[in-house]
């Protein structure tokens, strides 16, 4: 095929872009001994008896939980401020993957005997005997579709490029909607897959920019709830020239606009992230592929390497290129990538104005059992709980993510007693 390379990063987005907590009791107290607090965790609301003179200013009472009641309002002194106890939800996940059906997928793999060259000029399988690209990757979607459906609180849509109108074809709109991926959608999906053929060159750039142009779109229209992400996986890099594709993807990233802002960097600006697959065949793409998963929030490493050039250097995404078992290796891939997107992540609810929470007296507990916190390790290795590195999400691991996920599970957060900022 003749291969036009475009460069990815040099399009431009114009894509634009408190939970109230009770304070602590007042200080003021009376002339004899101030009345008990409240319980906090929604139990008795009766604050003990003051005695001698006035009562103490009325303490804080905590917050109830699904169910319960609010904490008591007691007679306590300011001192004695009660801590805010609130409920944890589990953040949900939306993918949208993005998938490349271009002619190449339809070769075999270079381990099966027909090189990238074979297959660019005749994108064909050079060996009907052995599976095609497509087939293998068919099949690693369909298990990782399986894997997430099981997974849980998870939201998932597809879309190909290029389009069946012609080469270089692209939309905004998926060929299955993004929609709560439980049985029914993941057998849409499964079955979608099922009717692609490949055929086509690869416009990667208008795909992956419409991908988030329509990511962007339901964000705004608060149609998704949680993290967005965008599967994106290839064999290829750009092969169609800008004068090929859509005015519509003009429209969303202009070329011409001279901020040099890339779509990717915008997108995960706006907590879009991408996680970017290279199969064989994007051997020459790997410094693009690269740059659009380090800058899309997914690096492999803080210190891969992502530099425009040379262009089959690069090292940030899920490079198959040199798998010597392709089909297990893309299977690992989808994996990692179901792990975090299905990780158990809960937002920390943020405090009022003057208000501060000190993260040191922070407790988690599931289904009524106190969490371990376990800073240790990698949240895929440690069993227990972690910050972020930001201190703003809480991630549950290993067993207390299992818990977690069981129907009807509870998560509370004992966000201890709420500073002053100083």
């Amino acid at each position: 095929m003749n291969l036009r390379r475009l460069p990815f990063l040099t399009l431009i987005a114009p894509l634009a872009l408190a939970l109230a907590f009770g304070g602590c009791g007042s200080d003021d107290s009376g002339g004899g001994t101030a009345g008990g607090g409240g319980s906090s965790t929604g139990g008795s609301s009766t604050g003990g008896s003051g005695t001698g003179g006035s009562v103490g200013g009325g303490g804080s009472g905590g917050f109830g939980l699904s169910g319960g009641t609010g904490g008591g309002s007691g007679g306590s002194q300011g001192d004695a401020c009660a801590s805010v106890i609130e409920e944890g939800t589990l953040v949900p996940a939306n993918l949208l993957l993005v998938i490349d059906r271009s002619g190449s997928m339809n070769c075999n793999l270079p381990s099966d005997g027909q090189s990238t060259a074979e297959c660019e000029s005749f994108p064909a399988p050079k060996d009907t005997n052995k599976p095609t690209k497509w087939a293998l990757t068919k099949t690693a979607l369909d298990q990782a579709i399986d894997s997430l459906v099981t997974g849980g609180n998870a939201s998932a849509g597809l879309v190909v490029f290029p389009r069946p109108a012609s080469d270089c074809a692209v939309t905004q709109n998926p060929d299955v909607a993004i929609g709560n991926l439980d049985a029914t959608q993941g057998t849409a999906l499964k079955t979608f897959l099922g009717t692609v053929s490949p055929k086509g060159k690869t416009p990667l750039t208008g795909a992956t920019i419409l991908s988030y142009a329509h990511l962007y779109e339901q964000l705004k229209a608060g149609t998704l709830k949680g993290n967005l992400f965008v599967v994106l996986l290839t064999d290829g890099f750009e092969t169609c020239a800008l004068g090929e594709l859509p005015k519509l993807i003009t429209s969303a990233c202009d070329p011409n606009d001279p901020t040099g802002k890339p779509c990717v960097q915008t997108a995960a600006s706006v907590n879009i992230r991408t996680f970017v697959i290279g199969v064989p065949g994007s051997e020459d793409g790997r410094a693009l592929l690269s740059q659009v998963a380090y800058e899309g929030g997914t690096p492999k490493s803080a210190t891969c390497t992502h530099a425009a050039t040379p262009a089959n250097v690069g090292d940030c995404h899920f490079d198959m290129t040199t798998s010597t078992n392709f089909a297990a290796d893309l299977q690992k891939a989808l994996q990692a990538i179901s792990g975090t997107v299905l990780s158990c992540e809960i937002n920390v609810p943020k405090p009022p104005p003057g208000k501060k929470i000190n993260t040191k007296d922070v407790k988690v507990s599931v289904g009524g059992t106190q969490v371990t916190q376990d800073e240790s390790t990698t949240c895929d290795q440690a069993n227990g709980w972690q910050f972020s590195a930001d201190k703003s999400k809480i991630f549950l691991c290993g067993t207390a993510c299992d818990d977690a996920k069981k129907p009807g599970a509870k998560i509370q957060l004992d966000l201890g007693c709420l500073q002053d900022v100083k």
